[in-house]
């Protein structure tokens, strides 16, 4: 009886146990029923457009002042069964369907925003596969405190997405057509990840954009695009920040002048330059870097020391005849330091000022003279001060690895 009982008991814990498990899928949803954001683009909204604001999240006002700061959201969403499944496939669809659709409404908030585009679909919008975010350059330099935030609460959007700055407007770059890609979504992100590989660009996603944005001695940045003929899209250079507001930007060379000082590989970029005693032009290809930032406290104020070591190889010369010598290798690559050296300081007085450690020199100094930040920088908005007034030295070491076959 006792055993029976015991049985008992243990077939009820048993059930009790498994029962919760069996209703894992109440609350699933279809992927058919979902719309797949594949791209999210912001823009100034223009004037005219609040007509297009839905009531759906608020009592629209028709005063004038009501209507100011609107944006304008452009989305790229996959149409089921049109993406294509690999190199020449069509999905068994004529080649004139479009793959996505690209579809747009105006707000105060992107969340807002986005509930009045909400309205206008039969499906819920889903951003687990979002893979860029397009902000035009004038929403940038406005301020993205709403679109961080935005992003950092949104469970659904990965850390890996990628942020970027357009020249011009955001929905022009959701609305190119490249030959190369029937998915814009995909040739725009093909971009960016083979620019990564190729040594072009930093790893600089929207998650390590966030990061260095709320450090209290670095600035973040993301890269600044432009819309060429044919749809073409170019990596123009580095978009940074202050404040969450877009103050500067860089040139394309100027990013391989940013990952020489971080010590960022591979080494992608090529130099022209002209030979010494010549009308000899060489072009110049960095393979590897290595870098060593130190900080020190000099008269009261933060001493940046900076040490890079390019090596490289030479391409391309305009002039067969011109031999290649040991001498006149050592004269280009004492040529190539001197120019890497001042392009550098450049670029660094650039950022200083606009107040934008994009390098991250206060967190060194954070990390090696906490004394001196805890008693007198503190807070982010004092090492932007700081910061304008911080004296640096770069040096720089330049070796040539391959030169060629013809030489003397």
């Amino acid at each position: 009886m006792i055993n029976l009982r015991q049985n008992l008991i243990k077939q009820i814990l048993v059930f009790v146990l498994i029962a919760p498990l069996l209703g894992g899928c109440w609350d699933r949803l279809e992927i058919e029923d979902r719309a797949v954001v594949l791209a999210i683009g912001i823009d100034e909204a223009k004037p005219g457009d609040e007509k297009e604001s839905s009531n759906a999240t608020h009592i629209r006002k028709q005063d004038e002042g009501a209507n100011r700061d609107l944006i304008r959201i452009t989305v790229q969403i996959a149409v089921p069964g049109r993406i294509p499944l690999g190199t020449g496939s069509d999905g068994g669809n004529p080649s004139k369907q479009k793959p996505v659709w690209v579809l747009g409404s105006v707000g105060h908030t992107v969340d807002d925003a986005l509930m009045n585009l909400q309205q206008q679909l039969s499906h819920r919008l889903f951003y687990g596969h979002l893979r860029v975010i397009v902000l035009s350059e004038a929403v940038a330099k406005r301020g993205i405190q709403n679109e961080n935030d935005f992003f950092r609460r949104q469970p659904q959007v990965r850390r890996t997405v990628w942020m970027v700055v357009s020249k011009g407007l955001a929905i022009d770059i959701l609305n190119a057509t490249p030959q190369l890609e029937r998915v814009p979504t995909l040739y725009l992100l093909a971009t960016l990840e083979h620019a990564r590989e190729m040594g072009k660009l930093p790893n600089i996603f929207l998650g390590v954009f966030l990061s260095a944005s709320s450090a209290k001695g670095q600035e973040g940045i993301i890269p600044y695009l432009e819309l060429k003929k044919e749809s073409n899209i170019e990596i123009a250079g580095l978009a940074y920040f202050r404040n969450d507001k877009m103050v500067g930007s860089s040139t394309a060379l100027q990013i391989g002048q940013y990952m020489a000082v971080k010590e960022i590989n591979p080494s992608g970029y090529s130099i022209l330059q002209q030979m010494p005693d010549s009308e000899t032009l060489v072009v110049y290809q960095t393979t590897h870097r290595k870098s060593k930032i130190t900080t020190k406290i000099r008269n009261g104020k933060v001493h940046a020391i900076i040490k890079c070591q390019v090596e490289g190889n030479l391409k391309e010369k305009s002039n067969e005849e011109i031999l290649i010598t040991k001498e006149n290798m050592k004269k280009l690559e004492e040529k190539i330091k001197k120019d890497a050296e001042s392009g550098i300081r450049a670029f660094i007085q650039q950022t200083q000022h606009d107040g934008c450690d994009i390098f991250g020199f206060g967190e060194y100094v954070r990390a090696k003279q906490s004394a001196y930040w805890n008693k007198q920088i503190r807070t982010k908005e004092a090492w932007e001060a700081a910061y304008k007034e911080m004296s640096f030295e770069v040096s720089m070491e330049t070796k040539i690895r391959r030169i060629g076959t013809k030489t003397k």
